[in-house]
């Protein structure tokens, strides 16, 4: 029985002696291993040193790599003891500092500067367990001095994920082109009971991200914070203190205004605009991590975020839930944003603390922040401050500053010496000093030149006839009329009686049958035969007249950008009213003037835009009422854009009329040929053509 016994614990006794033992060997190999406490960067007269603390022995070797210039420094048997992933320098030829630790057994911690160009270099021990690396980047000559047999680098493994009890799962893809050295290497956490896995970002990342400057305490906290830039919720200046302001005003007081150029507003808006990036959504700067998540408490997926980023994570304790996430390639920093808005959170970053809350708390804080605010703004004393002006008026620019003010401030203007007396609490005073030095600036000057041209062509023809006849025989008699007229030629020598007018033997005139002269006739044709039977008058009136008219004035203004321009020309035409009432006629004065008005603005590119509006007003005379003229208006009103020194033709009013007349004899007027002795034909026509021409100019002041 006994050896039974001793036959089935024996083995067992062996299987755990042999354990132990290979516990009690990993233990006293792991107690072997060096560590690297801290990374210094130290400026010097001939460059940057580099100063490695590390606590137990190290063999350091050295490594050049080109494309880009680079000095590796390894560290076999050592383990990163430090937060510090990588130091920002950007001087001295010197980009940068990286710290990582690879995931291989023995691990080896490496220290990689990043440098502008090659440069001479030397390690040299610096009093126990410090290495100090001199770079001379200083020196005239890049000479790289190479160590005697430097250490082979191979690639690196890809990094596995490691899989914690809750099946999470964090890895970071590895570069598709990278040098052996540049391969990203996982470094283990100093926690491992929590089963993450730091891994060092990609060289190409970090070159392209470095651009803190040295701080006198780099850690890898303030690094990660910097990739918050230019994210929505993220301040990372400091705000200036409530004592600070009050300073701040006075020194904006006292600081004299030195003039300011005339300045294009809408071009500084425009290359303002092109300066700044375009806002097309967040950009996400972090490393890309790969993570598998299943039924993961929020509050593991944060510690992992803090050890991703080197931030310290504060959580609020409202917040909590489970995640499930799957993400492949995916920066950390958009990582987090999709879990934040998936669980309806929110972030705050300040300085390397970042702050986990929910959206409902994040409000009622910000609820009552603006609630003390409004209660400290009514319980500081208000100053007052006064601002003079040089090219803006007082009085215009008191409206824009009200909408500024608190509810206790005030601003009244002083037309005498153009200033603003502002009357408001301390902090509001810089912010209106500045929205003062945008207003008060000189405006850009516009010179509108205008070429009208008016001209008026006329033409008018009259043909009148004028014809009388008789006969008789001493019984029966046939001829014109007296009533139509009679003609303006005296026969003399007839018997009257005879279809004549008159009586005597000093003349006789013969009655018309049809009579359409000329009103103003400017030549005549006179034809008659007269017996004492047979009677004939026939006068032909002609009048014809041309008239050409034109007007060339040259106006030429200067005015402001968005400031209006008027230019006119004409007479007052006194408008007589009638006695009413018994009271004497009253006399007023109508405009009829030729008027331009042309307000300009100056666009972003250099052109400028009119707003034009033309009116013609003259005098009619031939038509009056109760003795007064009418008036006849021309008038055009556009929106044109001109180039600078360009010329556009604005109104072109014509007006062209066409009169013909006729008066004739009933039917005797309609025959062809003879029908033009019973007529009377008057023809006018008038042509009025009214041109703008405007030349815009700008003014370089």
């Amino acid at each position: 029985m006994r050896k039974q016994w001793l036959g089935v614990f024996l083995p067992l006794l062996v299987v755990v002696l042999l354990a132990a033992a290979e516990t009690q060997s990993t233990g006293s190999e792991a107690t072997k291993h060096a560590a690297l406490q801290k990374v210094n960067v130290l400026r010097g007269e001939e460059g940057i040193s580099v100063e490695i603390t590390a606590r137990g022995q190290v063999t350091p070797t050295l490594t050049t790599l080109d494309s880009p210039s680079r000095v590796v420094v390894d560290l076999p048997n050592t383990v990163t003891a430090t937060a510090q992933s990588h130091i920002s320098v950007d001087s001295d030829g010197v980009k940068g500092v990286r710290i990582g630790m690879d995931g291989q057994t023995p691990p080896t911690t490496r220290v990689v500067v990043d440098l502008v160009k090659a440069c001479r270099y030397e390690l040299v021990p610096s009093g126990d367990n410090k290495l100090v690396l001199k770079l001379h980047t200083s020196a005239t000559t890049a000479q790289v001095r190479k160590p005697a047999a430097p250490k082979a680098t191979s690639a690196s493994p890809t990094p596995a994920p490691v899989t914690p009890k809750k099946e999470v799962a964090v890895s970071t893809p590895a570069p598709a082109k990278t040098a052996p050295a540049e391969t990203a290497k996982p470094v283990a956490s100093a926690t491992s009971a929590n089963d993450f896995v730091f891994v060092e970002p990609s060289y190409q990342a970090k070159d392209a991200a470095a651009t803190k400057p040295v701080t006198s305490q780099p850690d890898r906290a303030v690094d990660a914070a910097a990739k918050f830039v230019g994210k929505p919720d993220v301040n990372l200046l400091p705000a200036p203190s409530a004592a600070m302001q009050p300073q701040a005003a006075a020194a904006a007081a006292e600081t004299p205004s030195a003039p300011q150029p005339a300045v294009n507003m809408a071009a500084e808006q425009k290359m303002q605009a092109a300066q700044a990036p375009a806002a097309s959504g967040p950009k996400y700067t972090g490393e890309p991590i790969s993570v598998n998540l299943k039924d993961v408490d929020l509050k593991d997926f944060f510690r992992l975020i803090h050890e991703i980023s080197g931030l310290n994570v504060v959580l609020d304790p409202n917040v909590k839930g489970q995640l499930t996430i799957v993400l492949d390639d995916v920066p950390w920093d958009q990582a987090l944003d999709i879990v934040l808005k998936n669980n309806e959170l929110a972030r705050q970053l300040e300085g390397n603390v970042l702050r986990i809350a929910t959206v409902d708390t994040l409000r009622k804080e910000a609820e009552s922040r603006r609630a003390q605010v409004e209660a400290e703004a009514l319980a500081v004393d208000k100053v007052s401050v006064t601002r003079f002006l040089s090219y803006a008026h007082s009085k215009d620019v008191v409206p824009t500053v009200k909408k500024f003010l608190t509810q206790r401030g005030d601003v009244i203007s002083d037309d005498r010496t153009n200033a603003l007396i502002i009357q408001d609490i301390p902090s509001v005073m810089p912010g209106i000093d500045r929205l003062l030095t945008q207003l008060d600036r000189k405006t850009q000057e516009v010179e509108i030149e205008a070429r009208v041209v008016a001209a008026t062509r006329s033409f008018a023809r009259d043909i009148g006839t004028q014809l009388g006849f008789g006969w008789g025989n001493g019984h029966s008699a046939i001829g014109g009329a007296s009533s139509v007229g009679t003609s303006p030629t005296t026969v003399g020598g007839l018997t009257p009686g005879y279809i004549t007018v008159g009586s005597g033997t000093t003349g006789t005139q013969i009655p018309l049958f049809s009579n359409f002269p000329v009103t103003s006739p400017t030549s005549g044709l006179t034809f008659i035969n007269a017996s004492n039977n047979v009677r004939i008058d026939a006068i032909l009136t002609l009048a014809e007249s041309r008239g050409l008219l034109k007007i060339l004035s040259r106006p030429r203004v200067v005015t402001q950008n968005n400031i209006q321009a008027l230019v006119k020309q004409g007479v007052r035409v006194p408008i007589v009213t009638q006695a009413q009432l018994g009271g004497p006629p009253t006399v007023t004065y109508v405009d009829a003037f030729l008027r331009l008005t042309v307000v300009p603005q100056i666009t972003s590119e250099g052109t400028i835009f009119l707003n034009v509006d033309v009116e013609n007003t003259t005098p009619d005379f031939g038509h009056t009422v109760q003795g007064n003229p009418t008036l006849i208006t021309q008038q055009a009103t556009t929106q044109v854009l001109v180039t600078d020194g360009g010329t556009v033709v604005v109104g072109g009013v014509i007006q062209t009329n066409n009169a013909v007349n006729i008066s004739q004899t009933p039917v005797l007027g309609n025959i062809p040929g003879l029908g033009n002795l019973f007529k009377r034909r008057s023809v006018s026509t008038s042509n009025q053509e009214l041109i703008f021409f405007i030349t815009p100019r700008i003014i370089q002041t």
